[in-house]
């Protein structure tokens, strides 16, 4: 994982630990070259007293349904990067591969950009079984769709439906290609066996949108580790409220 300490700005996401029946939130720290518009790294996550700086990337898609691109803002899923992001696809008609190359790095400026009315169906492999999902979604204004996927192709579990009252703040800002201002980036933990699979861990995960979904414009990486209980989080946000709303994050 690139770290750009160096040269960078270190930044700090922060909200209050929160807890409700599925999903919880997360520090994140990130370091920032210059602006919205280029690299935003991820380093770790922060979850009650846990760190985590070792992530699961996705490493094949396929995309089971994708409304066609055919101009303008038709299409629904594309690969998207921030105006002076490094690597990353950006693509209206997004491959598979263009899919991965925005799943597969620590850049939150890599982002699977989704048209407004858009319907999109694609499921993401990873190389081993994860525990816990990170997702961001830039706007904090759309709807996104998981579900757990068998090794037949199965959907297993229960569907979440993200919903955009749900997001909580990074504190900080995205610009990509596709939109004209920077929008500010919303945060959701999720622990997979709260999508009722069993055994809590899994490889392959479908992530869908449709119609009133409003467009999500996502990312998500992964991990083995587990996280604290929700009540344990909600306990800690509790004791340390104060402590939390003096660390929001700082963008340079």
């Amino acid at each position: 994982m690139a770290t750009g300490l160096a040269t960078g700005t270190l930044l700090s996401g922060f909200s209050t630990s929160q807890a409700f029946a599925l999903g919880f939130d997360f520090e994140g720290t990130y370091s920032q070259t210059s602006s919205s518009t280029a690299d935003i790294l991820l380093e770790s996550i922060t979850v009650g007293d846990q760190i985590i700086d070792e992530f699961s990337y996705v490493t094949s898609a396929e995309i089971v349904y994708n409304d066609a691109y055919t101009g303008g803002n038709t299409g629904a899923a594309s690969a998207d990067t921030g105006d002076d992001a490094t690597g990353g696809a950006r693509a209206e008609d997004a491959t598979a591969a263009d899919v991965v190359a925005n799943l597969s790095t620590n850049n939150i400026n890599h982002i699977i950009d989704t048209e407004d009315k858009g319907r999109f169906e694609i499921d993401l492999n990873f190389s081993e079984a994860i525990k816990t999902l990170f997702i961001w979604e830039r706007g904090m204004n759309s709807d996104l769709g998981i579900q757990a996927v068998g090794a037949g192709g199965e959907l297993l579990g229960n569907r979440l439906d993200i919903t955009r009252d749900m997001w909580f703040s990074t504190g900080f800002k995205i610009d990509t290609s596709e939109i004209e201002k920077a929008q500010s980036v919303g945060s959701l933990g999720i622990k997979i066996a709260d999508l009722g699979v069993q055994g809590g861990e899994v490889s392959t995960l479908r992530f869908f949108s449709q119609s009133g979904f409003n467009g999500p414009d996502w990312k998500f990486v992964g991990t083995t580790a587990k996280v604290p209980e929700p009540t344990l989080l909600l306990g800690l946000g509790l004791l340390g409220g104060a402590m939390a709303w003096q660390k929001r994050t700082k963008v340079a």
